[in-house]
C-alpha cells in the first residue's frame, strides 16, 4: 500500500479523489504526460486498493476506496503513539554523566529469554548477586509500585537484606524501572540511594542489554563507583549472559 503512495503523481491522484469520484480525463488534466503513461498509475493504485475504476459507456470514473485508507490510518496511529512512547522514555532516561553509571552487554539469546530471566523470580535470584554469594528474592511483584526485595547470602547460609526497593515500570519486553528510593506501594525509603532503568532491544546476534544507573548527586555516584560499580554490575550481566545463553542451548525453541 505504501509503495503505491511514494510517487507524488498517485499521491495527487488520491488527493482528487478525496473531493469525490473523477474521470480519468479530469484526474489527468493536470499532468504533463500521455495519457498512456497516466494510466499506469491508476492501474497500480487500482492493485495497490487505493481506488476502484468503473466504465460507464466510454468515460471511466475512479474512485477512492476507504477500506486502505482506514487500514493504513489505523497503523500510522498505532506507530504515532509506539513512537512518541519511546521518545518519552528517552526522554526521562537522559543520561547526566556527572550522576549516572551506564554499562551493557550483548547477550546472544533472544530478548524474551532475557526478558523472563529478569522478570521470573525464580529464575532471577540464579544471577543477581556476584557468585560465589546466594540470591533470594523475598517479595516480587514487577509492576509500578510493586515490590523488588532481595536477600542476600555471604557464605554462611544465613541470608540478610540486599535491596528493597520497588518497581517504577515494567515495559513488557522493553524496560523495566526500579528503585531502592521508594518501597513497595511507594512509601519512602529509609534511606536514597539510586534509580536504575534496564532496557532490553533487539540486536543482531540476539539483545542488547543495557543498565543506566542514576544517582541523586555526584557524590552518591561516585560512591558507587569506588564500591565496584562496573565489576559489580559487570559480573551480574556477565552471570545473566551466561545463564539465558545456556538455557537457549539447551532449548534452542
Amino acid at each position: 500500500m505504501f509503495q503505491a503512495l511514494a510517487d507524488p503523481t498517485r499521491r495527487a491522484i488520491l488527493g482528487r479523489l478525496g473531493s469525490g469520484p473523477a474521470t480519468v480525463g479530469e484526474l489527468a488534466e493536470p499532468f504533463d504526460m500521455t495519457l498512456p503513461s497516466f494510466m499506469k498509475h491508476i492501474r497500480l493504485l487500482e492493485r495497490r486498493g487505493w481506488t476502484s475504476t468503473r466504465k460507464v459507456g466510454r468515460v471511466r470514473a475512479c474512485t477512492i476506496e476507504r477500506a486502505n485508507l482506514d487500514t493504513a490510518g489505523h497503523w500510522l496511529q498505532e506507530q504515532r503513539a509506539l513512537w512518541e512512547s519511546r521518545t518519552d522514555r528517552s526522554a526521562m532516561t537522559a543520561i547526566d554523566p556527572d550522576r549516572d553509571l551506564t554499562i551493557s552487554r550483548v547477550i546472544r539469546a533472544p530478548r524474551a529469554a532475557v526478558w523472563d530471566a529478569w522478570t521470573d523470580p525464580s529464575k532471577f535470584e540464579k544471577w543477581w548477586i556476584p557468585a560465589p554469594a546466594l540470591c533470594r528474592v523475598d517479595a516480587w511483584d514487577p509492576k509500578p509500585g510493586g515490590a523488588f526485595r532481595t536477600l542476600i547470602s555471604e557464605s554462611d547460609g544465613q541470608y540478610e537484606p540486599h535491596i528493597d526497593g520497588c518497581f517504577l515500570a515494567v515495559d513488557d519486553g522493553e524496560r523495566i524501572v526500579f528503585t531502592n528510593s521508594l518501597v513497595e506501594g511507594w512509601r519512602h525509603a529509609p534511606q536514597l540511594f539510586m534509580t536504575a532503568v534496564i532496557t532490553f532491544t533487539d540486536h543482531p546476534d540476539g539483545t542488547d542489554y543495557r543498565a543506566h544507573v542514576m544517582h541523586r548527586n555526584v557524590e552518591d555516584r561516585k560512591m558507587h563507583e569506588e564500591l565496584g560499580f562496573y565489576d559489580g554490575w559487570g559480573t551480574v550481566i556477565g552471570q545473566l549472559a551466561e545463564f539465558v545463553e545456556a538455557q537457549v542451548v539447551r532449548d534452542p525453541t
